[in-house]
């Protein structure tokens, strides 16, 4: 059950995805020991929008870890995204246009799980591991890096 602090992250510009209204759809999911690279699809287009992972230099990993929910929805998400919403009201600022797709999770509770089995992360103050989770249509994709990802669109 998750617990930690969501903040909506807009990893595209124009973004075409609206978690109800125009939900995204997993086209694939590919992780080759190196690149870890999610491959998704807006329903009614053809563009697709490829979430690379890399293994490089400063970052020995793509990625720390990762886990996929075929779920349509989880309650312990929709009540952060609930709270969050709340404080967006609560601190004057505007209501969300769409219903995001993208989030970032500080204090994450599987952040703080992975860390108590992997003694291999830097410490606190040297890790810049974060959160990401992705809202597809069916699924609900945690990864866990110290990377950004690369982002490329194709038709």
């Amino acid at each position: 059950m998750e617990s930690g602090d969501f903040i909506i992250w807009e990893p595209l510009k124009n973004n075409p995805f609206d978690r109800f209204h125009e939900p995204m759809n997993l086209v694939s999911l590919n992780y080759d020991g190196e690149d870890f690279v999610l491959t998704f699809s807006a329903f009614n287009s053809e563009e697709e929008f490829k979430f690379t992972y890399r293994q490089n230099d400063p970052s020995f990993y793509a990625i720390r870890h990762f886990r996929i929910l075929k779920e349509w929805t989880r309650g312990d998400i929709e009540i952060l995204i609930s709270k969050l919403r709340e404080e967006r009201e609560a601190e004057g600022l505007p209501k969300f246009e769409y219903d995001p797709t993208f989030y970032k999770i500080e204090n994450s509770s599987f952040e703080s799980w992975y860390k108590t089995i992997d003694f291999s992360l830097p410490s606190p103050e040297d890790s810049h591991l974060e959160h990401h989770l992705y809202i597809s249509s069916d699924y609900f994709i945690d990864v866990l890096s110290e990377n950004q990802p690369t982002i490329t669109k194709s038709t």
